[in-house]
């Protein structure tokens, strides 16, 4: 099943608050990008505004995200494991697996460099802070975007 067949299954408002929440995400990411690539030893006020900006984005797409979520229901699990796409039972598709995938990635580099901020005499810099956020906030997309998903195709139950 590809997102296209999965996007109409979701619910009105949950589309809205899904595109909300990959909005917010882009665009706490683009300010994580822009502090931690621009910024020097210290912060300017515009550095600092822009971490602000990467913040409150990380907190509308959590926010959006799981609202997103609790608001689609469920639907029931799929029986059998004679399924014409070829899944085995407990399994979903390759497109809604690869966004758990993708999070447990970028979650990775977030703890990467969380560890080589602490790892530094003068603790962490801003620009390991704000790859940090960047990361986070990738993964935090990627998961609940499975999460959002996961729920429209539903798991396969073990029969």
């Amino acid at each position: 099943m590809t997102l296209s067949e999965m996007w109409p299954l979701l619910r009105p408002l949950s589309r809205r608050l899904a595109l909300l929440g990959w909005a917010s995400s882009a665009a706490g990411m683009t300010a994580g990008l822009t502090v931690a690539i621009a910024s020097g030893t210290r912060l300017s006020p515009l550095m600092s505004t822009m971490q602000l900006v990467s913040v409150v984005a990380m907190a509308v797409a959590v926010a959006s995200f799981v609202t997103a979520a609790s608001l689609q229901p469920r639907y029931p699990a799929h029986g059998g494991s004679d399924s014409p796409d070829g899944r085995g039972p407990g399994e979903f598709p390759d497109t809604v697996q690869s966004f758990l995938l993708g999070s447990l990635a970028l979650l990775a580099g977030a703890v990467v460099f969380a560890c080589a901020g602490f790892l530094l005499r003068s603790g962490p810099s801003d620009q390991s802070v704000a790859f940090c956020q960047v990361f986070f906030q990738g993964a935090a997309a990627s998961g609940f975007t499975f999460m959002l998903f996961s729920r429209v195709v539903g798991r396969r139950s073990r029969n």
